[in-house]
C-alpha cells in the first residue's frame, strides 16, 4: 500500500513538472494579446448572467407592479412582527409573502441589470468564453504592470543626436552663402567653447557662412552689422547656439532655397568634409554640410514618416524611429563620423523634417511624449537596429535577405537572422502590396526587413492591435524598455 501511495505521489509530481505554465515562454506579444482578450471574458460572463437573469425572472419576479407592491407591504409588515411579536401579532400570517418577496430581492433584483444583454450577439460572446483562464489573467496583469511602468512619462529629452540635413558644393556656397536667422538672439562658436561674435546676433539679423578655400576653410559674418563681426575667424566648421544657453526653444531658420523645411530646433552646425561617403552619397568628395544638433526626443518630434492619424500605429512608428536613431548613437556605429553627424535627414536613414513638420503635425509631439524615452532592445540587451519599410510582398525578410539597394534577389532558406535575430522573417499579409510584385517593391525602396509600416497601420486601424503588440510581432524576441 505504501509503495502504491509513493508511486501516485511520484506521478503527480512528474505531471506537475512536465505541465508547462502559461508564462514560461510568454512574450510581450503574448501578454499584449492577453491584455486585449482577458477583458472580453467579462462580456462572456455578463452574457451568462443574462441566462441566470431569465431563470430568476421566471421563478421570482412578479407579474404586475400591483402584485409586487402588495408583497412589498406584506414583507415590511412581517419585519415589524419579527421586531415586536406582541404588538404586531396580526402580521404573523404573512410569512409566505415575506419569503417570496425576500427571494425576489435577493435572487432576482441583483440580476435585473443584466436584462439588457438580450441585445448582444450570442455567437460573438461565446467566442470570449476561453479568455478567462489563469493564463490570460496572468498575461493581462503582467502587461498592465508593464504599461504602468511605461506610463511614467518623463521630461528627459535624451542624448543629443546630430542630423545631416543637406550639403552644398563649393560652387553653390560661394555663389549663395548660408543665411541663418533665429527666433531669439544667438551666438557663433568654433564648436568648442570659444564664442566668435562679440555681441549676440539679434532677432532680425542674420549670420552668413561662405566658402573661402583652400582645403575647406569657411568664413562666417553678421551680414547686418559687418563692423561688429570679425571676418578673420576662419575654420572648417562653425556652430550656432542660443545666447541665453537654452537651446530647447531655439528655432533656427537656415533659409534653404526652394524648400518648405528649413526651420530646426536646437543647434545648427556648418561643417566642411572631404570623404568617400560624400562622393558616394552626394556626388562630390568635398561637401559643406548643414547639421542639426538636438535632443533625441526633439528629433522624434520632427519625424516625417507619419501623419499622426491612427494612434497605435503612430506610437509604434515613433518608438521604431527613436530606436533606429538610438542605434546610430552607439560609439561603435561610425557611419557618418567624418562628416560630423549620426544620421541623414532623408530616406537614406529616415526622414526628419524638423520644426516645420512638427508645427504642421501637432499630434506627433503629443504622441511622442507618451512614449518618451522608450526604445527596443534585443535579448542580449543591445539596442535594436529598427529597420522598417512601407510595404512587403506578404512576408518580411531576415536581415541577410533584405532587398537593400533595390534588389529583388530570391529569398534563401532559413528565416532567423544570425546577424540580427530581432530582424527575422515573419508572415505579413497585413502589409502586402496588392499591385506591386517583389522586384517592383524592391525598386521602390522596400527592403522588407523589420516593421512593415502599412502592416502596422492595418493592424492598428482594422485589427485593434496595440503599438506594443505590433512591435513585438515584427521584431522577434524584443524587450520594450524605458531608457530615460
Amino acid at each position: 500500500m505504501l509503495i502504491k501511495i509513493k508511486f501516485i505521489i511520484f506521478i503527480l509530481t512528474l505531471s506537475f513538472l512536465l505541465t508547462p505554465l502559461f508564462d514560461v515562454h510568454a512574450s510581450l506579444s503574448d501578454d499584449a494579446n492577453a491584455y486585449q482578450k482577458y477583458p472580453l471574458h467579462e462580456k462572456y460572463e455578463k452574457k451568462k448572467k443574462y441566462k441566470e437573469y431569465l431563470k430568476a425572472k421566471e421563478k421570482y419576479a412578479f407579474e404586475t407592479t400591483e402584485e409586487k407592491l402588495e408583497y412589498k407591504q406584506a414583507y415590511d409588515n412581517y419585519k415589524l412582527f419579527k421586531k415586536n411579536p406582541v404588538t404586531y401579532r396580526r402580521y404573523a400570517v404573512l410569512l409566505p409573502e415575506y419569503n417570496k418577496y425576500k427571494k425576489y430581492k435577493e435572487k432576482y433584483l441583483p440580476l435585473k441589470k443584466y436584462s439588457t444583454y438580450k441585445k448582444y450577439n450570442k455567437k460573438e460572446y461565446d467566442r470570449y468564453k476561453n479568455y478567462g483562464s489563469n493564463g490570460y489573467k496572468d498575461g493581462y496583469n503582467r502587461y498592465k504592470v508593464f504599461m504602468n511602468d511605461l506610463g511614467n512619462v518623463t521630461t528627459n529629452r535624451g542624448p543629443e543626436i546630430k542630423v545631416g540635413l543637406w550639403s552644398y558644393s563649393i560652387a553653390d556656397l560661394q555663389s549663395s552663402p548660408f543665411k541663418i536667422t533665429a527666433n531669439k538672439p544667438f551666438d557663433v562658436t568654433n564648436c568648442d567653447s570659444t564664442k566668435i561674435n562679440p555681441t549676440p546676433i539679434a532677432i532680425g539679423e542674420n549670420a552668413r557662412v561662405t566658402y573661402l578655400g583652400p582645403d575647406g576653410i569657411l568664413q562666417v559674418y553678421n551680414s547686418n552689422i559687418p563692423e561688429l563681426f570679425p571676418i578673420t575667424d576662419n575654420q572648417d566648421k562653425f556652430c550656432f547656439v542660443a545666447s541665453d544657453g537654452n537651446n530647447d526653444d531655439m528655432i533656427f531658420d537656415v533659409n534653404r532655397p526652394s524648400s518648405t523645411y528649413d526651420q530646426y530646433r536646437g543647434k545648427i552646425k556648418i561643417q566642411h568634409s572631404y570623404t568617400q561617403d560624400n562622393q558616394d552619397q552626394e556626388g562630390d568628395l568635398r561637401r559643406i554640410w548643414v547639421i542639426n544638433e538636438l535632443p533625441l526626443e526633439h528629433y522624434v518630434w520632427g519625424f516625417g514618416e507619419i501623419g499622426g492619424g491612427v494612434q497605435q500605429h503612430s506610437l509604434a512608428m515613433l518608438v521604431t524611429a527613436r530606436t533606429y536613431a538610438r542605434w546610430y548613437l552607439q560609439p561603435t556605429v561610425t557611419r557618418w563620423n567624418e562628416e560630423g553627424f549620426n544620421v541623414l535627414s532623408t530616406s537614406g536613414s529616415q526622414i526628419y523634417s524638423g520644426y516645420d513638420y512638427e508645427k504642421d503635425h501637432l499630434t506627433i509631439p503629443d504622441l511622442a511624449r507618451q512614449t518618451n524615452g522608450i526604445i527596443m532592445r534585443n535579448q542580449d540587451g543591445d539596442v535594436v537596429l529598427a529597420a522598417y519599410s512601407s510595404w512587403t510582398d506578404g512576408r518580411t525578410r531576415k536581415y541577410e535577405d533584405g532587398l537593400f539597394g533595390g534588389s529583388c534577389k530570391a529569398v534563401t532558406a532559413g528565416d532567423t537572422s544570425s546577424a540580427y535575430p530581432e530582424l527575422s522573417a515573419v508572415s505579413d499579409p497585413y502589409g502586402k502590396n496588392s499591385s506591386l510584385d517583389t522586384c517592383a517593391l524592391g525598386s521602390a525602396g522596400n527592403h522588407m526587413v523589420g516593421l512593415s509600416a502599412n502592416g502596422s497601420l492595418n493592424l492598428a486601424a482594422n485589427y485593434g492591435w496595440s503599438w506594443t503588440r505590433i512591435l513585438s510581432y515584427y521584431y522577434s524576441g524584443i524587450n520594450i524598455v524605458k531608457e530615460y
